[in-house]
Parts: C-alpha cells; sequence; structure tokens
C-alpha cells in the first residue's frame, strides 16, 4: 500500500510531491522532497494507505524533462520537509501536478514516461504522466491545492531523500 512513482524513462528522475497534512495552515498540505528514481526503478514515498487523498506533485529529469503542473509552491534544492506555503530566497517556484486518488484504491503508481509512445494501456492505480510541455509564459492564475479531507491512514516516508544536482537547477 503507498504512493509510488515509477520511472519509465531513461534518466534519472528527481521527484518532491505534497499530502494532505492538518498540523500546516493555512494550507493544510506539507510538500516532501526530493527523491531520485532511476531508470526502471518503482520508488514508494507514502507509506499505508493512498487511495481518497489528493497528492500533487513535480518531478525532473537529468535530461531536462519536467513533469510540472498549475499549483505552485517554492521548492529548495536540498532534502526537505515543510508546510505548502513555507519557502526560501533560494527555492525556485515549481508548479505541481494534481492527482486524486479515488477511495477504492489503497496503492497507487505513478508512471512517468518520456514520450506517448511508452503509454501503455494503464489500469485504474496506475497513471501515465507525460512531460510537461516547455512555456516561457506563466499562468495568470495561481493556484493553491483545496481544504484536504480527513487523511487516511498513512505517512510520508522520510528515508532516502537526496539534493537535486546542480546542473538541473533552473530558474
Amino acid at each position: 500500500m503507498g504512493l509510488n512513482f515509477r520511472n519509465s524513462t531513461n534518466a534519472a528522475i528527481y521527484i518532491a510531491y505534497a499530502y494532505p497534512n492538518f498540523n500546516c495552515s493555512p494550507i493544510n498540505y506539507a510538500k516532501i522532497g526530493w527523491y531520485r528514481v532511476d531508470p526502471g526503478q518503482t520508488r514508494e514515498v507514502w507509506s499505508g494507505y493512498a487511495g481518497g487523498n489528493t497528492f500533487y506533485y513535480y518531478a525532473e529529469s537529468s535530461f531536462g524533462r519536467t513533469w510540472s503542473g498549475s499549483y505552485f509552491t517554492q521548492l529548495p534544492s536540498q532534502a526537505f520537509h515543510w508546510c505548502w506555503n513555507v519557502g526560501c530566497t533560494t527555492c525556485r517556484n515549481l508548479g505541481m501536478r494534481r492527482i486524486p486518488v479515488s477511495p477504492i484504491y489503497a496503492s497507487y503508481t505513478i508512471n512517468l514516461v518520456s514520450s506517448a509512445s511508452q503509454s501503455a494501456p494503464q489500469s485504474g492505480n496506475i497513471r501515465i504522466a507525460l512531460p510537461s510541455k516547455q512555456s516561457t509564459e506563466g499562468s495568470l492564475v495561481v493556484r493553491i491545492p483545496r481544504t484536504a479531507k480527513k487523511l487516511k491512514q498513512g505517512k510520508p516516508l522520510s528515508s532516502n531523500r537526496v539534493a537535486v544536482p546542480t546542473r538541473l537547477r533552473k530558474n
């Protein structure tokens, strides 16, 4: 049981994600990262029941691909575990993708791929995620996570977090 990320690309991927945390206010989500996932590897980042929760994630590969969304928050380059609205002067403002997990799934996997040709038919508890299209335009709308529902049993896994390599850090 848990939330997993699978790397189906040919490059290392660094992942940060956010989960419901009622100790955080006014936005009751915490963010944690960075997890290195090598090609062909699957890494569990949330232990316990994933169903019924909404998670957010941002990922970037060592080849410059990103998997991003429209929920912006500040992320540092070093390993971290902060509330959503905490930031720093050296942080990057990065957009996370929203992943609502159906309550029927105890375990959920996000399969990061580099092209549509890798998109095999997905089952209900596996989501295929293509890289974001590169855009130089910023979003006019700032989105924040909705109020989280009461958290199902589970917890973030803090072990095996790393810093993002310097060559990946873009502003």
